[in-house]
C-alpha cells in the first residue's frame, strides 16, 4: 500500500520528536541533543528523502580535503547502512532516501536513527578533520 503524507507525519507524531511543517510533504525534525541540528524529511511519491546538514565546508586543503572524504567514505561503508555522507551546495550532509510505497514506522524511524548517529556520533569526528579557523 502506498504511503502519504499523512501516513509520514502519523510516523513523526509517532516518534515524538518535535517537527514543524514546512511546507506539504516536508518536515522538519529537531532535537535538544541534536545541538542544534535537523533533520529534513521530504515526501515525493515513490520517495521519503531525510537529509541532514552537519556543517559548512570551508576552504581546505587537498590533503584536508582528502582526509575528510577518506573518512565520509569509510563512514558509509560501516556506519551508514542505508544512508550516505554527501557534499551538497559547499556542505556536507547525511542522506537516507527509501521508497515510500511500502514503508513501515519501524523503517522510518530507523532512518531517523541513522540519522542521529550521523549528528551525535560522527559530527564532531568529522568537524575535527576540518581547518582551525
Amino acid at each position: 500500500m502506498a504511503r502519504n503524507h499523512e501516513d509520514i507525519e502519523r510516523y513523526i507524531l509517532g516518534s515524538g520528536i518535535s517537527h514543524d511543517e514546512a511546507a506539504p510533504g516536508t518536515w522538519v525534525l529537531h532535537d535538544p541533543d541534536w545541538g542544534g541540528a535537523q533533520i529534513v524529511v521530504q515526501h515525493t511519491d515513490p520517495l521519503v528523502v531525510f537529509r541532514c546538514k552537519l556543517f559548512e565546508l570551508p576552504a581546505m586543503s587537498e590533503p584536508q580535503q582528502a582526509s575528510l572524504f577518506r573518512r565520509m567514505l569509510e563512514l558509509n561503508a560501516t556506519e551508514m547502512v542505508q544512508g550516505a555522507y554527501a557534499l551538497e551546495d559547499g556542505s556536507v550532509v547525511a542522506v537516507e532516501v527509501m521508497q515510500s510505497e511500502n514503508l513501515d514506522e519501524n523503517e522510518f524511524l530507523a532512518a531517523v536513527d541513522s540519522l542521529t548517529l550521523a549528528i551525535v556520533e560522527h559530527h564532531d569526528e568529522l568537524a575535527g578533520l576540518l581547518p582551525s579557523a
